[in-house]
């Protein structure tokens, strides 16, 4: 496959990373230029809000005032207290219109309309149904809130309320659907006060109230405070509403007409977070016809129930104009500091080429074998000279190692050849030999050249195994020098696991685990049959049972065991002795290793068997490894199921 050339690769791996950073560069910027502007002006409508709040509690404490001084007056307390009631309608018109009120009306200490201010033909009804009044009659204290006022209820004071109040419905946008085509109740802010005698008895109550039903007075003079009647592209920049539930009744949001958008309502996505679960929302929302950042609250009558909402909002339209403006200002720069690097990025990239390209002709013909191939360090790069004079040494080393190499090669291969004839020749020789001397000593231990004492025959017995021991070590380096000479041939057949492998190999170790008071179990199936070199498999077991017996515990047991899948075969060897660590595992079936455990410290060994064992599996197809147990290890051989391994299909041990 043809590639690209280095200068290519540098050229659009530069741009790559410069079009990463710029990108990141440009995400980073949004989100700044959005925390910065955006943000910024969703905090600010937040802060808009406190202060519409604070201008409707100005509003809702002038009430108050009202109400309350003017429930203090003398002449109010002779009157009721005369029983002229009806000579308190004048006064108190004069009071509610220099005060701005839409209704202040008297009534007596059970809660009964003594005169109405704007009114006075209607007097007499029974008023304790009215929250507010209810409140001050209950706990004898001035009561001011926000409240829902019926139509029936304002036509007591007079036609022109009723009309003030009454809205008709306008279809709005992300509006929750609903049945409803006109409000006809209003919604006033309210104030009670108690009427006292000279001896501090309740004789009746003064309320007034401001209907907020198309009094733009708040929310104009929020608007002109905060926003100073600021428009942008023909839109005001602030706008400020009373919401009567969901119902705009006080705003100066303007329709597609011009004028106020009264009877529009709010979204149901707002809906839902005022007025249903009475949380406030800070958010962007649809306005009618655009978007604002706005931030919206609960207005509540005086037993905490939910009438309306107070809203601020500021045209995202100039802050969104203002954010793509600086982002793009912000993209230009980032563009032009992007051909610059790229600029910069062509020319360090043919420089760079440049000298690598010879460097790589100089690897090239070293790898051919020109050991010693040297180039010039002409580069205007500190970097790449210091790389080529680095190469130079590296070649010119190479070239002195390679000669050392191929000396202590040809000294190692002569080396290893002498240790594994030795290995054989020394086997070979003491194999003859041990086996005349363990004839020698057995006839003399069993008197066949002549009687011999209990104290000599003890010592025979010592000298047979020792020799038992010497021969066994004699085999395990013939076995190791058949190994390292890549000697070790298989010649597969028919074996019978038990009979032809396990049942020769315990009945050799069973007067040595006799003197160990051990306890030997058989358990491999006697129906078990696989092809494989009996001769090898017999050399590895013995040298698992042999370690078995040799590392066990005294008065222990060593089991062997047998298993069958679809496509191995498994022998378990276990003896009671103690767990081997996990750090020991990896030494365990390495040439010549032993491990430094107190307990085994005192047997003889060489560290072959198990290395052979593994080499005689292997070479087979199989595995082995070690299982540490609660009380003991066991050693497992896993050895491969072929064709017609089975004397019975039904065998599962």
């Amino acid at each position: 496959m043809v590639g690209r050339s280095l200068k290519t690769k540098m050229l659009m791996s530069f741009l790559a990373v410069i079009s990463l950073l710029s990108f990141l560069t440009a995400m980073l910027g949004f989100y700044l230029i959005d925390r910065d502007i955006l943000y910024k002006a969703q905090r600010k409508v937040g802060s808009d809000l406190n202060f519409a709040r604070e201008v409707y509690r100005q509003e809702t404490k002038s009430i108050e005032d009202v109400a309350r001084l003017t429930a203090r007056r003398f002449f109010l307390r002779d009157a009721i207290l005369a029983g002229n009631a009806e000579a308190l309608a004048e006064p108190l018109n004069d009071i509610r219109k220099t005060e701005g009120l839409d209704i202040l009306t008297l009534t007596d200490a059970y809660g009964r309309v003594l005169v109405r201010s704007r009114n006075p033909s209607v007097s007499g009804d029974d008023q304790k149904g009215d929250e507010v009044l209810a409140k001050v009659l209950s706990e004898g204290q001035p009561v001011v809130g926000t409240t829902i006022v019926p139509a029936a209820e304002l036509m007591k004071e007079g036609a022109a309320l009723v009309q003030q109040v009454h809205i008709q419905f306008v279809p709005t946008a992300k509006a929750k659907p609903t049945d409803k085509t006109e409000q006809t109740a209003g919604m006033m802010i309210k104030a009670a006060a108690p009427v006292f005698d000279a001896g501090d008895r309740m004789i009746g109550v003064l309320y007034g109230g401001t209907l907020l039903n198309r009094n733009y007075a708040i929310v104009d003079n929020v608007k002109k405070i905060v926003y100073q009647d600021a428009v942008y592209k023909g839109r005001d920049v602030g706008t400020v509403t009373i919401f009567q539930d969901d119902l705009r009744i006080s705003t100066n949001v303007k329709d597609a007409a011009g004028s106020r958008a009264i009877g529009t309502r709010v979204s149901a996505e707002v809906y839902d977070r005022v007025l249903g679960t009475g949380r406030p929302w800070s958010d962007r929302a649809f306005v009618v016809k655009d978007w604002y950042k706005t931030c919206y609250e609960p207005i509540r009558n005086v037993d905490g129930r939910i009438v309306g909402i107070l809203y601020v909002g500021t045209l995202e339209l100039p802050f969104n104009d203002l954010a793509r403006n600086s982002m793009v200002i912000f993209v230009l720069i980032i563009l032009a500091a992007t051909v610059v690097a790229v600029a910069i990025s062509y020319i360090l990239a043919g420089r760079v080429s440049m000298s690598l390209t010879h460097l790589r002709d100089a690897t090239v013909k070293l790898s051919a074998g020109e050991l010693g191939h040297t180039i010039e360090t002409t580069s205007d790069i500190e970097e790449l000279n210091e790389l080529a004079e680095a190469f130079n040494a590296m070649s010119q080393e190479l070239e002195e190692r390679d000669t050392r190499l191929r000396l202590s090669n040809d000294m190692l291969a002569d080396l290893n050849k002498r240790y594994i004839d030795l290995i054989g020749f020394v086997s070979h020789e003491l194999k003859g030999i041990v086996g005349v001397i363990v004839m020698n000593v057995c006839a003399v231990r069993d008197q066949i050249l002549g009687e011999t004492n209990e104290r000599q025959k003890k010592a025979l017995d010592g000298a047979v195994r020792s020799l038992d021991y010497l021969t066994a070590t004699v085999k395990k380096f013939l076995n190791l020098g058949r190994i390292e000479k890549g000697e070790l041939e298989t010649k597969m057949t028919r074996v019978e696991l038990k009979k032809d492998v396990f049942d020769p190999t315990v009945d050799s170790q069973a007067t040595l685990a006799e003197r160990k008071n051990m306890t030997i179990r058989n358990e491999i199936h006697p129906d078990l049959e696989i092809d494989a070199d009996p001769e090898l498999l017999q050399v590895a077991a013995h040298n698992l049972l042999s370690n078995a017996v040799k590392y066990g515990a005294d008065w222990g047991t060593i089991v062997l065991r047998s298993r069958t899948s679809d496509d191995h075969i498994e022998i378990e060897v276990y003896n009671d002795s103690t767990p081997i660590r996990e750090d020991q595992k990896a030494r365990l079936f390495q040439r010549f290793s032993r491990l430094d455990n107190p307990e085994t410290r005192s047997v003889k060994g060489t560290g072959l068997g198990l290395f052979i064992t593994r080499q005689i599996i292997e070479k087979q197809g199989g595995r082995i490894w070690v299982e540490p147990k609660e009380k003991g290890n066991a050693f497992i051989v896993q050895l491969p199921v072929q064709a017609h391994s089975f004397a019975k299909e039904s065998i599962n041990v």
